[in-house]
């Protein structure tokens, strides 16, 4: 059993030990930090924000019609170019539309063509040769009328024979008044209200011709930036609705996160405060960060608003989508 006379004699030796000790502890843990300095910052944030990456400048591609996939010629990872074909869609009842209207504007101009042009003269000699024959018919049945009715008044017909000779002379009057107009129409020329409706007609074709064309274009789905397909949401054969996202694109390396700070927080924030990210997956990995927007507009419902950090990273290994932490000073936390 040790004496308090022992222990005091041996205080100084385990004094010794206990300096090494707590020495080698500092230098253990220096070793540690050293080339980890992400670590020793995490132990100094507060992450208090999140937020799931975004790229700076991308575009979701939808069709405008809705039409079966005939041809897709990217994948994700695939580079394009603006104004590249990346979806084809099936392209024949449009086609059929286009060339329907097409047959349409042509019908009708020619209609305006011959109507501006006026009547050729032979047709209008042929026209006055009609009408004179109608005249001669319409002569003969107005006697041949006249005639049946002093008949009947003598008792010398029957009244049937006065109906049919009634009914021939008004079908002959009919047909000589309708030639006669037409053939003063030959001869005066169209007016301008003809000309006029017919134009309308032919406006109204072309219309219809263009909206056909703009339909038959959007068969063609074309990237509208340069960039990197990250999504694919189609394959062929498959139908396109309208306004469904078929392709992603990411345009260049620049991402940001879009988190939302508690309006009790806005006002330690500001625009450049520098932020440590951690991305889930990346446990290890420290990414650095800028807050670049804040959301002047607070939600009123969620009592907060939108605040974006801008990456200064440009690691292959982050992506759109990715969940992340960002990690705010002990005293901007407070």
């Amino acid at each position: 059993m040790l004496t308090k006379k022992r222990i005091k004699k041996l205080m100084p030796l385990l004094l010794s030990l206990t300096i090494t000790t707590l020495f080698a502890g500092c230098s253990s843990n220096e070793n540690n930090f050293r080339g980890t300095s992400e670590n020793k910052t995490q132990s100094e944030d507060i992450y208090i924000l999140s937020g799931k990456i975004q790229a700076d400048n991308y575009a979701n591609i939808s069709s405008q019609i809705n039409a079966k996939v005939t041809e897709i010629k990217v994948d994700v990872g695939t580079k394009v170019n603006a104004g590249d074909p990346i979806i084809y869609l099936d392209n024949k009842d449009l086609q059929s539309q286009v060339n329907q209207a097409e047959a349409a504007v042509s019908t009708n101009q020619a209609n305006l063509d011959k109507i501006k042009a006026g009547t050729r003269p032979e047709s209008i000699a042929s026209q006055k040769a009609l009408v004179d024959g109608d005249k001669t018919a319409y002569d003969i049945a107005q006697k041949n009328y006249a005639r049946q009715k002093q008949l009947l008044q003598g008792g010398n017909t029957a009244e049937v024979n006065l109906e049919q000779a009634q009914q021939a002379f008004y079908a002959a009057k009919a047909k000589y008044d309708a030639d006669s107009q037409a053939l003063a129409s030959m001869e005066n020329g169209p007016t301008q209200s003809d000309i006029n409706a017919s134009q309308a007609l032919v406006k109204q074709a072309e219309a219809a011709a263009e909206i056909s064309k703009t339909s038959l274009t959007h068969t063609v789905i074309t990237a509208p930036i340069s960039g990197t397909v990250t999504v694919k949401n189609i394959n062929v054969g498959e139908m396109s609705g309208a306004n469904q996202t078929l392709v992603t694109i990411v345009s260049g390396y620049g991402l940001h996160i879009d988190s939302y700070a508690p309006e009790n927080l806005l006002a330690k924030l500001k625009v450049g405060l520098q932020v440590n990210v951690k991305v889930s997956g990346f446990s290890d990995k420290v990414f650095q960060g800028e807050i670049s927007t804040i959301n002047s507009q607070i939600d009123s419902r969620n009592k907060d608003a939108l605040v974006k950090i801008a990456l200064k990273d440009h690691s292959d290994i982050l992506k759109p989508g990715m969940f992340a932490e960002i990690g705010l000073k002990n005293k901007v936390g407070e």
